[in-house]
């Protein structure tokens, strides 16, 4: 981030599957987005080339930072599209700072469609009890600040591996409609809106194991995410575990990929025994399998 070149911000993504990558150069240097994961619920990434040295760069897209980090592929922003992104055109800017100042650099980019059908949850009668618990609001807000953290140094490599051995459910980016309560979702993390931010893994017992390396932030019980672990991956990617029915992480250490952190369970606000992996990126819960196809 703080060798990285001049950058501004970053845009929808997504597009035709013949318009995967937007550019433009100005002067000894060129902007670039790969759109191949631009649609809502993923994200742009960006590049710059220059023939010069560069100084501090951003993307910038719908009002959000995204810095540019070191990467094999030169300066490096990778900017998140929230779920409830609408498709269509619109405009990532590249902001870099060097001596003379600050330059802006629009570049037009398309954000395809994602489709998210709605769902409905039923709240067991035995934990509707959880949504009047006291420590329900501290928590929400103690969660929204960690899934903001953003750390300098990369922890994780890419690409990041499933937690557990079978695949989700497709749920990720779902309106969701919960049974005896009304904005459950916002309860959790502190994120306004209702719908799901992370992938579900039906079934108890599975060992939950860290998709990528990271620090942990917290790691132990919540009213309503149950057993809950929060990774640090570094440069603004943070992982979210919940409904652990064990937790093996503890706050502080530094673990690597693969290394378990618990057990899918049943606790806190669970509809029934699964593993709830949330990634944010920059604060956006993005879905966790935009980080397949990335590279270091």
């Amino acid at each position: 981030m703080r060798s990285c070149a001049s950058l501004a911000l970053l845009a929808g993504v997504a597009v035709p599957a013949a318009a995967q990558v937007a550019s433009r150069s100005v002067g000894s240097v060129t902007f670039r987005a790969d759109l191949s994961q631009a649609r809502p619920g993923g994200l742009i990434v960006a590049t710059l080339h220059s023939r010069g040295r560069l100084g501090t760069a951003f993307a910038i897209l719908d009002g959000r930072r995204a810095p540019f980090y070191p990467s094999a592929q030169g300066p490096r922003a990778l900017v998140p599209l929230p779920a409830e992104s609408p498709p269509g055109p619109n405009t990532l800017g590249f902001e870099l700072w060097a001596r003379r100042g600050r330059q802006r650099i629009p570049l037009e980019v398309e954000i395809a469609p994602a489709d998210y059908p709605p769902q409905s949850v039923s709240i067991p009668e035995s934990k509707r009890a959880l949504l009047g618990s006291a420590e329900v609001v501290t928590e929400s807000r103690e969660l929204l600040l960690l899934v903001r953290t953003v750390s300098p140094e990369r922890l994780g490599a890419f690409p990041f591996r499933a937690p557990v051995g079978r695949a989700p459910s497709e749920s990720f980016g779902s309106p969701r409609t919960w049974s005896g309560t009304a904005g459950a979702e916002v309860l959790m993390d502190g994120i306004f809106g209702d719908r799901h931010r992370g992938l579900d893994y039906d079934g108890a017992g599975q060992i939950a194991m860290a998709p990528a390396a990271g620090t942990v932030l917290l790691a132990g019980p919540r009213a309503l995410t149950g057993g809950t672990v929060v990774l640090d991956h570094g440069q603004g990617i943070v992982s979210l575990f919940a409904h652990l029915s064990r937790v093996d992480a503890r706050a502080g250490e530094r673990i690597e990929t693969g290394a378990p952190i618990g057990l899918a369970g049943d606790t806190g606000l669970a509809y029934g025994p699964h593993l709830h992996w949330g990634v944010y990126l920059h604060g956006v819960a993005v879905d966790p399998r935009v980080f397949d196809s990335l590279s270091d």
